[in-house]
């Protein structure tokens, strides 16, 4: 049997450390990286065409043999040509049957756009993303058809990955893997913290450090999320769920987080400063869809996704 093709998509931090790990796995599949823009491709040529990872342990392992795909702006994709003496680019239209995205919530339908001609029934996507709520997007926009879209995996990245430069990583955190229900608990614990920390930061422009400045907030939009957990279909009969998301332990959770990360910048601050749309639709946002379909008050989670979005398009 022919060695799979994985193509990945997104090459920041979690992207560059996945196809580095893709790498690792005895007989490797054969890896195509998605380079959405000109200048990375350059940056990995200059990079010795590697993908370098230094290790929990300090040490600095490279990677090789990766094959690339540029992406140009009239909407199509391009592979190097092997036989140009000069570099040269041929247009590829072949179909994709393993895709891993790492790109931001906020980008996913935009960089799933271009892939569609490629993406089939038979296809697979991997979703590594933060946030909730992206696949609904994903086949609302470009995928409508139950028949003909894409088979769907999501994953939580429990790893702590630092990019230190185009196409070099650091890992500075290890995890495991976890069954389904327990991978998903893992999710909406982290999104219970986001829902909080992001937009609060993110109105106030700050560190995380302010957010001990707002306590009945934080109660509040806690006391929201345990309500709509403890409802979630999908949790009922796991046992520990009323115990995990209760309101007192959902608190510990966000106070062990934040007197961790007091000098943290959250990235829903850096994308208001910069001008990008932020993932609060995909936060807060999948908070109230959830919310609403378990009939659940979820009036402060709308409330600072509202303030967020107004502040995003001012």
């Amino acid at each position: 049997m022919a060695s799979p093709r994985i193509h990945v998509l997104g090459l920041g931090s979690i992207g560059t450390f996945t196809a580095h790990g893709l790498k690792d796995i005895p007989n490797p599949p054969a890896v195509t990286l998605l380079l959405h823009r000109q200048s990375l491709y350059e940056y990995y040529l200059r990079n010795n065409r590697q993908i370098t990872l230094t290790t929990l342990d300090g040490k600095s392992i490279a990677h090789d043999n990766y094959d690339v795909e540029i992406y140009h702006p009239t909407g199509t994709w391009h592979t190097p040509s092997p036989s140009s003496i000069t570099t040269s680019f041929i247009e590829t239209n072949t179909t994709i049957t393993h895709l891993i995205l790492t790109v931001k919530a906020t980008q996913a339908i935009s960089a799933l756009r271009s892939l569609k001609p490629r993406l089939t029934s038979s296809s697979t996507i991997l979703f590594l993303q933060n946030g909730c709520g992206m696949i609904d997007d994903v086949n609302e926009h470009l995928f409508p058809d139950p028949e003909t879209r894409p088979n769907y995996i999501t994953g939580v990245i429990s790893h702590g990955v630092t990019l230190t430069s185009p196409f070099n990583a650091t890992h500075t955190g290890a995890s495991k893997s976890y069954p389904y229900t327990a991978l998903l608990q893992i999710q909406l614990e982290k999104l219970s913290v986001n829902a909080f920390c992001n937009p609060v930061c993110a109105l106030h422009d700050s560190k995380n450090a302010i957010l001990f400045n707002f306590p009945h907030l934080r109660r509040s939009i806690l006391s929201e999320i345990s309500n709509i957990v403890l409802r979630l279909p999908e949790l009922q009969g796991i046992p520990g769920v009323e115990e995990r998301f209760s309101v007192d332990r959902l608190e510990d959770t966000v106070n062990g987080i934040l007197e961790k990360t007091r000098e943290t910048v959250c990235s829903m601050v850096v994308d208001l400063r910069n001008g990008r749309e932020t993932e609060v639709r995909f936060i807060n946002g999948y908070w109230v869809r959830r919310g609403r379909e378990v009939e659940v008050e979820v009036g402060v989670n709308e409330g600072l996704m509202e303030q967020v979005l107004r502040r995003g398009s001012e």
